[in-house]
């Protein structure tokens, strides 16, 4: 008789023990997710270009941005960041940067309003123009280039690594670079223009690959590469701390303002 009035105590004070173990564990997860909204919260307060600085902001940006990161943007420029050259997508390891100096500010910015992606505040600059066409550039009157010019320009740009084979079309192509307008984007020193996007043309970092025939491929046919604008699929938290991550995959960055 004992024993079975145990037993009965005991299925009487299970739901109990399951009850209050339910609780507990939904007690447990309300308070994560105040102490998360609370810290989403902290980091879009914050001076985008400090929060790399604040250890207790920064482990709460990287934590969210990479999750937003790996759903949003992997997909291009890859789990770690290294960027994918057939799609034209930058590794955002390295500290070479296409718009601005790669501040959190300015990454928040890319990420909210996109690059050539029909964002009226987005960067839409610097198109490549296609030289092997008759109009080249549909928004500038650039002059068609000959495949000898081309190849020319090509040899000019593959002179700056020690890789030009042809140094009578180095000579070419030095011309056709002031001829064929390309200074106007990349400058008369080939350093290329931050504000607009247009990148340095003496380095090796190619965004399409720096191949002769990758090259010719992108003064032949043009680029006009897209990144999207995510103003209306993420929220200002997640744009904050995927413009964190981001910044953080690039060296030395915690000390930049």
């Amino acid at each position: 008789m004992i024993g079975h009035r145990n037993f009965i105590a005991r299925v009487i004070a299970r739901p109990r023990t399951w009850g209050l173990i339910v609780f507990l564990c939904a007690a447990a997860l309300l308070a994560t997710l105040i102490v998360r909204a609370q810290s989403s919260a902290s980091v879009v307060r914050a001076d985008p270009d400090a929060i790399l600085a604040d250890p207790q902001l920064r482990s709460a940006a990287l934590a969210a941005g990479k999750s937003v990161f790996v759903q949003y943007c992997a997909g291009c420029h890859g789990v770690t960041g290294k960027g994918d050259k057939t799609l034209g997508a930058p590794d955002l390891t390295d500290d070479d940067h296409l718009y601005g100096t790669g501040t959190v500010a300015q990454i928040e910015d890319i990420a909210r309003y996109g690059i050539r992606a029909g964002n009226k505040h987005g960067w839409n600059l610097a198109v490549m123009p296609a030289y092997a066409q008759k109009i080249p550039d549909a928004a500038e009157p650039l002059p068609p280039q000959t495949p000898a010019q081309i190849e020319g320009l090509t040899q000019f740009l593959l002179n700056f690594t020690g890789r030009a084979t042809d140094q009578a079309a180095v000579a070419r192509g030095r011309d056709a670079y002031t001829t064929a307008g390309c200074w106007d984007c990349h400058g008369r020193d080939l350093a290329g223009d931050i504000a607009i996007g247009a990148p340095a043309l003496t380095d090796d970092i190619w965004l399409y690959g720096g191949s002769p025939d990758d090259i010719r491929r992108t003064l032949t046919r043009g680029r006009a590469g897209v990144s999207p604008a995510f103003a209306h699929t993420l929220t200002a938290a997640q744009l904050r701390s995927v413009a964190v991550y981001v910044a953080a995959l690039a060296p030395n960055r915690q000390d930049r303002k």
